[in-house]
């Protein structure tokens, strides 16, 4: 199972926080006490949440007393594979079926493994699905399975 980490979790709170305010006035910013306050977050693991959502080009930051974040990019151009990318780093189902450097590395039954390839082709597929979302979704309470091509 796709468990986010804390990070993550307060990064798509932050972005959601922040497109709804901006929905309404796009010049309108944000802080990260405001955030923290508003959800009851921790204030230094959120400001430095944002630091990396602007150090990855997702937000843009103001400096002084009417400074705050603002998002750079729609959150319908921003799917949830690519924020997870920015936030945990690239992820697979297993370790063979990740990037290079962790396949490298790796696995004691490499040579007799009968499923890395069945895996590798879930991975893929997961990574697809991931891809099909997008934040605008999950920030609008507009995520369906049920829309996604699911025939159950």
């Amino acid at each position: 199972m796709i468990k986010f980490n804390r990070t993550t979790e307060y990064g798509l709170m932050a972005l959601r926080h922040m497109s709804r305010k901006q929905s309404t006035d796009p010049a309108e910013v944000t802080s990260a006490r405001e955030i923290a306050d508003s959800y009851g977050l921790p204030f230094e693991i959120t400001a430095k949440t944002l630091l990396r959502l602007k150090d990855s080009g997702l937000i843009h930051s103001a400096c002084g007393a009417k400074g705050g974040y603002t998002l750079l990019r729609p959150l319908d151009q921003i799917s949830l594979a690519e924020f997870l990318d920015l936030m945990e780093g690239h992820q697979s189902i297993v370790s063979c079926a990740g990037d290079i450097k962790q396949s490298a590395e790796g696995c004691q039954y490499d040579t007799r493994c009968e499923i890395k390839h069945v895996m590798g082709r879930l991975n893929e597929k997961v990574t697809r699905f991931l891809s099909g979302i997008h934040l605008a979704e999950i920030a609008h309470d507009s995520f369906n399975l049920g829309n996604k091509g699911s025939s159950t």
